[in-house]
């Protein structure tokens, strides 16, 4: 059976208080040899504090949940990485549970974690269909929260993400230096606020080249690397095809790559891809895949350090914080081919 608070009073003959006091403080009251007694006891007898009897006592838990989509993705598992260095800096615990995008279980997740009496919740939200109910709960709760990644919108949490916008302006830019002209997209396939920063920055891009918008060059990416590419693909059939593509995201970059690949064109022989957000998925390829490099870790160390000081400070006005990705140029793009160059 572990050692109790008992157990080790005993074996520093120091009362239950004192020993409780002495382990959970730096109370100046007691002498240096108390608290040699007391910390050579419990060294001893292996003894250690029971949080939940802490939890109770400070009304604390010490304990941030972390509700996450997936993280097999390694763009997720960069920002986990992040939040779990700051959570151990501040001396804090993780709970970390996945949804899977599925909204019944985003609901039950977030009411474990109100169960388990987290002190704040780091929330990566559905980037679409969101349930505006749930988060306007949660926020009425008032239980600290910071979102990442995506915002909830109409809903006021903090929030810790990626110019979006800045983004996609820099990938599209970077191809229309590189002579592309003809730039497709691959987006998301829903209407989310991340698909229309990212949207706005691919035609922002394109106007500030003089390059019209072609509203048919844009075609819905997938949530599985082996759904089907007749969309992308039927951009490649046409006597004006694209020598370039915008990812919105490198799931989308290295989807379109293995597509293109199975239907006979080279990267970047044939067609330059440039993704967003850095994913390890994308330096592996034969031909690594230049990208948008978001900070995942800085974004999860920001993510913590705004919650706990939200936790300590709860009428402070909501926060935005937005970092800039940085380009990486590897080696998907290269300059049009001359044969599908568009004429000038």
């Amino acid at each position: 059976m572990p050692a109790t608070l008992r157990d080790v009073a005993q074996r520093a003959r120091l009362s239950v208080s004192t020993v409780s006091n002495i382990l959970s403080s730096n109370d100046s009251r007691y002498s240096d040899s108390s608290r040699a007694a007391v910390l050579k006891a419990a060294k001893e007898l292996d003894y250690h504090p029971s949080r939940a009897a802490r939890a109770m006592q400070s009304k604390r838990s010490n304990v941030l949940g972390v509700i996450v989509p997936d993280i097999t993705y390694s763009y997720f598992t960069e920002i986990i990485r992040g939040v779990e260095r700051e959570a151990d800096r501040a001396g804090l615990q993780l709970l970390l549970c996945q949804t899977h995008y599925d909204p019944a279980q985003e609901t039950r997740k977030i009411a474990l974690l109100r169960e388990h009496r987290v002190d704040g919740i780091v929330l990566f939200p559905k980037p679409f269909s969101q349930d505006r109910d749930l988060y306007l709960r949660l926020r009425k709760s008032r239980l600290p929260v910071v979102c990442v990644d995506a915002e909830v919108e109409g809903v006021p949490f903090d929030f810790v993400g990626t110019d979006d916008c800045k983004g996609a302006f820099a990938a599209v830019t970077h191809l229309i230096r590189r002579g592309h002209r003809r730039i497709a997209c691959i987006a998301f396939g829903d209407e989310s606020a991340i698909k229309r920063t990212r949207l706005e920055g691919y035609r922002n891009a394109l106007a500030s080249a003089g390059i019209p918008y072609a509203g048919d060059l844009v075609a819905p990416g997938p949530w599985e690397l082996d759904a089907p590419g007749d969309a992308l693909l039927s951009l490649f059939t046409r006597d004006n095809r694209p020598t370039a593509i915008f990812a919105m995201s490198d799931l989308f970059g290295v989807w379109g790559y293995f597509k293109l690949k199975e239907a006979g064109l080279a990267v970047p022989r044939d067609v330059s891809i440039v993704g967003f957000g850095g994913m390890h998925e994308g330096r592996w390829l034969d031909v690594p895949l230049t990208t948008m490099m978001q900070n995942g870790d800085l974004m999860g160390r920001h993510a913590v350090a705004m919650l706990v000081e939200r936790i300590a400070r709860p009428q402070l006005p909501q926060r935005r914080m937005l970092f800039e990705p940085e380009l990486i140029i590897r080696a998907s793009v290269a300059e049009p081919a001359a044969a599908h160059a568009p004429e000038n």
